[in-house]
């Protein structure tokens, strides 16, 4: 007993984390990005059907590295606005996205996030229906929590 650890859902934690603090954004109007940061769908999946702004975290996993910490790659999409050739509200969503998630460590209850030690991108993705699509990788060292049986 005693060095059971169970990490926490790093994609149900950033969907989270990501909509609350898009929320508080919009909910600013003082803040420049307020209108960029109203009605984003935020989730681990894609919105069925389309949104006119939505955020996909996906975690793609990584190794366990010492007792209680681990790393991971997350993969974010994000899709935003109707004009194919234009993109300049998609980039600029990624980028808020972004630094939302590069900000995201913390020592606080329910943070599994220890340290973001990398992100990448965002980058233009071709999307099927047209609509504008922004994608970038964030590498996070987590911590988890010791559990009893």
């Amino acid at each position: 007993m005693g060095k059971d650890v169970i990490h926490s859902d790093v994609e149900l934690f950033l969907t989270g984390h990501i909509r609350a603090r898009l929320a508080a954004i919009a909910a600013d109007g003082a803040s420049p990005h307020s209108a960029l940061a109203d009605g984003v769908f935020v989730s681990d999946r894609f919105p069925d059907p389309r949104r006119s702004k939505a955020v996909v975290v996906r975690d793609d996993g990584g190794p366990t590295t010492g007792l209680n910490t681990r790393e991971t790659t997350v993969g974010i999409t994000v899709l935003a606005g109707d004009d194919p050739t234009n993109g300049t509200e998609v980039s600029s969503l990624a980028l808020l996205v972004q630094a939302i998630v590069a900000g995201s460590a913390a020592v606080e209850a329910g943070n599994p996030v220890a340290v973001v030690r990398s992100t990448a991108g965002p980058f233009k993705v071709r999307e099927d229906s047209g609509q504008p699509r922004r994608y970038f990788t964030a590498d996070l060292g987590l911590t988890g929590q010791a559990f009893t049986a």
